[in-house]
């Protein structure tokens, strides 16, 4: 994604060196302006000096909201960092969390949004946030965006994303980076029996509510009102969002949520496992990397170069994910909600028409060789599905859709995506305000070359209209005035808990009766009660999976 101009440089030669964080402490006596209209702003930890950025906008990047997750503190729960003297440089972004390189492209390019994925990252010392505050303007208590990046709770950063698009709308945006993979979501025995609760892993959702805590403190100096702050994100970020809102700890620290292709209710979505089984899969990851002694496995595991602990990128989006053990979510977001204790706060949820093409085409586009034919796709589907294979193929034939590979794709959108958004509006809307939609530009920019699989709507392809970013080419006329209507109903959700306002098509308020999702797109923006028909959710619903 691109960064404002004033910016793109610096960032990519940061890129290149592995996005060092280069404090710079600047003369002991205190700034001479600070405030939400300067460029140095005073934090709890000290003043930070950040960037102009376009139309009289500023940006900070590389703010610390905890202590480096180092050495002894792998694995435990985010500490507050300690204070700095001096001024504090905060334009340039801090380091991803550890992850490896994600480079599958023919030409070695990422196959997510974003800059991060490309090299990968080593650094533990990658607690660090982003905030892009709106031009000069009359208000100071403006609403907040809180927002966190997708990757499968395995790649990716908050500096992915450039915050400038919805700052220009009067949202105060705050990107965060949080501990991924085995680093973030590790449960084990030794681990859990050193826990004062007696339990391990979760400790990527403890950094996004350390990183809440840091704007309830600190957002105001930034021209942002902690009393209106809305936690969103896409994908695992959004699966995220999703497990905030059931987790008692970050009670009355965000006040709405936006939850974009993820869900964490659905039994076909990112549901947490239980601390049983994470520490049954967290005994096998440490046996892998020789921590087989248990009264040692701590030590062992502490002691492990992060490059062993990062290794297994294919498999960490299934491996490392929540688990109901910890404080943080002692049950899980469908039991939390049946007993009253999820977070209720009003929620913007919804889904692309076309999510799976996505993974289509890196599965068989870019790593299968060729389309499928009808003969591969039933033996595909056979695999993945094998007690309702009969089922599936006989509601998904390959002759009902354009080729084998858009079938497949039908099948993988419907399931883990749009029906499990749908679940979570039926299950929300039951106590609070819920607004669904899906988006729906057949042309939209792809992200990767797919020969055999027309992206359409991808996963993740809204995000280009919400945040800049680099494409394979850029919005046309009708993408961008998409643009402008999706970041003002952002916005004004983020502002007051309801999309509507002037100017803008009426978004009805989500009810189980009504079934109305919004359309989102270029030809047209506007209710349909056609969701659940054209995704098959009934279907799925028989099968558990919304």
């Amino acid at each position: 994604m691109r960064l404002p101009s004033a910016l793109r440089t610096a960032t990519r030669a940061m890129t290149a060196l592995v996005a060092l964080l280069l404090p710079v402490t600047a003369p002991a006596e205190a700034p001479a302006a600070t405030g939400h209209h300067a460029l140095v702003v005073r934090t709890a930890a000290g003043p930070v000096r950040g960037a102009a950025g376009p139309e009289g906008s500023r940006i900070f990047q590389g703010i610390p909201f905890a202590a480096p997750p180092t050495g002894a503190l792998r694995w435990r729960p985010p500490r507050p960092h300690a204070p700095w003297s001096g001024i504090r440089d905060a334009t340039a972004p801090g380091h991803p969390c550890p992850q490896p390189p994600l480079t599958l492209l023919p030409d070695g390019g990422p196959v997510l949004p974003g800059e991060s994925n490309r090299t990968g990252s080593t650094s533990e010392d990658c607690l660090f946030l982003n905030v892009w505050i709106p031009a000069r303007t009359s208000h100071s208590n403006l609403p907040v965006l809180v927002w966190l990046h997708g990757g499968g709770n395995a790649y990716g950063a908050g500096s992915d994303y450039d915050g400038a698009a919805l700052a220009a709308r009067g949202v105060v945006v705050v990107t965060v980076n949080y501990r991924l993979g085995a680093l973030g979501f590790l449960a084990h025995p030794a681990l859990s029996a050193e826990s004062s609760d007696h339990a391990s892993g979760d400790y990527g959702l403890m950094d996004q509510q350390a990183a809440l805590r840091w704007v309830r403190r600190n957002i105001g100096a930034f021209g942002g009102d902690r009393h209106r702050v809305t936690l969103g994100g896409q994908s695992a970020g959004s699966a995220d969002t999703c497990l905030n809102i059931a987790s008692p700890t970050a009670k009355g620290l965000f006040h709405r949520a936006v939850q974009q292709s993820g869900s964490c209710v659905s039994d076909a979505a990112l549901t947490p496992l239980t601390l049983a089984t994470a520490e049954q899969r967290g005994t096998g990851f440490a046996a892998s990397i020789g921590c087989t002694d248990p009264s040692a496995a701590a030590a062992c595991l502490r002691a492990a170069p992060v490059t062993e602990l990062i290794a297994d990128g294919s498999g960490a989006s299934s491996l490392w994910g929540a688990n109901t053990g910890p404080r943080v979510l002692p049950l899980s977001p469908r039991a939390a909600w049946a007993a009253g204790r999820a977070n209720a706060v009003p929620v913007l949820s919804g889904s692309t028409h076309d999510e799976y093409r996505y993974f289509t085409a890196l599965r068989v586009d870019l790593l299968g060789g060729g389309p499928l034919t009808p003969t591969t796709y039933a033996a595909l589907i056979k695999a993945q599905y094998p007690d309702e294979a009969s089922a599936v193929l006989d509601t998904y034939p390959a002759s009902a859709h354009p080729s084998p590979n858009l079938a497949y794709s039908a099948v993988g959108t419907d399931r883990s995506f749009a029906c499990p958004a749908r679940g979570d509006s039926r299950l929300y809307s039951r106590r609070v305000p819920v607004y669904a939609y899906e988006f729906n530009d057949p042309e939209a920019p792809p992200f990767i070359p797919a020969p055999h699989t027309p992206q359409g709507a991808f996963h993740a392809s809204e995000l280009a209209y919400l945040f800049p970013m680099d494409s394979l080419r850029p919005l046309t006329g009708a993408q961008r005035r998409l643009s402008a209507m999706m970041t003002g109903y952002w916005a004004r959700f983020a502002a007051t808990g309801n999309p509507n306002g002037p100017g803008a098509p009426v978004w009805p308020r989500y009810t189980i009766d009504h079934d109305g999702v919004q359309v989102l797109a270029p030809d047209r923006t506007a209710p349909t009660t056609d969701f659940a028909a054209d995704h098959r959710c009934a279907f799925w619903q028989r099968h558990g999976a919304s």
